[in-house]
């Protein structure tokens, strides 16, 4: 049996990141990131919203994240 030390974490180097970012950058362009943070929107309507933020990320984006974290 032999140990192997894991790299520290590193947020440059986390695919997820890079995908919340995206979320988070699609919410904020329609105006949508105000109103969950202010929660004007019934729970339904927050699922939607969410769902079609990820919607717009694309398997491409997946892809080229996946790339620049070394993962490929």
């Amino acid at each position: 049996m032999q140990c192997e030390f894991l790299p520290l974490y590193s947020l440059d180097l986390n695919p997820i990141e890079f995908a919340f970012s995206a979320m988070k950058y699609h919410l904020h362009c329609n105006g949508e990131y105000a109103q969950l943070a202010m929660m004007q929107l019934t729970e339904q309507e927050i699922y939607i919203t969410l769902l079609d933020a990820l919607y717009k990320i694309t398997p491409e984006d997946s892809y080229g994240w996946f790339m620049h974290c070394g993962y490929v």
